[in-house]
């Protein structure tokens, strides 16, 4: 979890263990940021939000409902408890194990009519409404193939009008994810907007190139060659330059490949096949996985 946080450059955070190998939640921030801890279980983490001047609070909830459908009626109720804490505008997000429409799972059998009908009641109750998203329809995948492969949309971002009336131009992006057999849900509280031109980054020397012997003889050839006259920022800068060259010549490559296979993965998932895209999915995930490990960029 540590090193999660660190690649996120996320200090701050909230962590309730798993019981076993599945579950477990967290809610990460970054330093700085003036978020106040409510409550935790095994199904949730509640928090409070605060402005730059610590005003302006508004409630937001990692939630997740337990798998086992005899027990989804204790994970409503536990949502219509925590909504009876507080009136603040509130927004609740993560796997809620359960569908809305009939129309938001594809394959395999029907969803229970009743199960859909008691997450709408619940979502009634507590006065949250579904933001919809910007995406591919479904964010889970049972990962097989045939009659019994399965597309739902288990994961959704819901608030109440007071939230919404605060943040009218929110947007909840489904991200595909290779690692994961769920897409990642982002939320961008203004509409995202086309990149501006790129900056030039701040040079930050990488801890994988220590792993390559070619690093040192980049770092000695960039150093070594320049006269004793030369301070030392002049050497670092050229040290910098050499290692940025090098670094486009050997992983540069493996990035754009990696993008691209990214981006066909989320053109395919968009298209909300059940079948004819199932084995390409499969073996992009599988390319993907494969790159990020062998080029050891995997959130660490």
């Amino acid at each position: 979890m540590k090193g999660f946080m660190r690649k996120l450059e996320m200090t701050q955070g909230i962590d309730v263990p798993s019981n076993s190998k599945s579950g477990g939640l967290a809610m990460i921030w970054k330093e700085g940021k003036d978020i106040r801890f409510k409550s935790c279980s095994n199904s949730h983490i509640d928090v409070v939000v605060y402005d730059d001047k610590g005003l302006n609070p508004w409630r937001a909830t990692g939630f997740y409902r337990h798998p086992n459908a005899r027990k989804r009626n204790i994970s409503w109720s536990l949502l219509e408890t925590l909504k009876n804490q507080c009136d603040m505008p509130w927004v609740v997000f993560n796997d809620f194990n359960e569908i809305i429409h009939p129309d938001e799972k594809l394959g395999w059998a029907e969803r229970d009519v009743d199960q859909m009908r008691g997450f709408r009641d619940c979502l009634s109750v507590c006065g949250l409404h579904d933001m919809g998203f910007v995406g591919s329809r479904f964010t889970w995948c049972n990962d097989r193939y045939g009659d019994q492969r399965t597309l739902v949309r288990l994961d959704c971002v819901v608030a109440n009008e007071g939230w919404l009336a605060r943040f009218s131009e929110v947007q909840v992006h489904h991200i595909s994810m290779a690692t994961s057999d769920h897409c990642l849900l982002a939320l961008f509280l203004r509409k995202k907007v086309p990149p501006k031109r790129k900056v030039r980054k701040r040079f930050l020397f990488k801890a994988m190139w220590t792993r390559d012997d070619r690093c040192k003889e980049v770092i000695e050839g960039a150093w070594d060659p320049l006269g004793a006259e030369v301070d030392i920022q002049d050497r670092i800068r050229n040290c910098q330059g050499q290692l940025r060259r090098w670094n486009y010549e050997v992983y540069g490559n493996v990035n754009k490949v990696l993008k691209v296979k990214q981006d066909r993965l989320r053109q395919l998932e968009a298209l909300n096949l059940l079948h004819e895209t199932a084995e390409e999915i499969q073996g992009l995930k599988k390319e993907i996985n494969e790159t990020l490990r062998r080029e050891e960029v995997m959130w660490n």
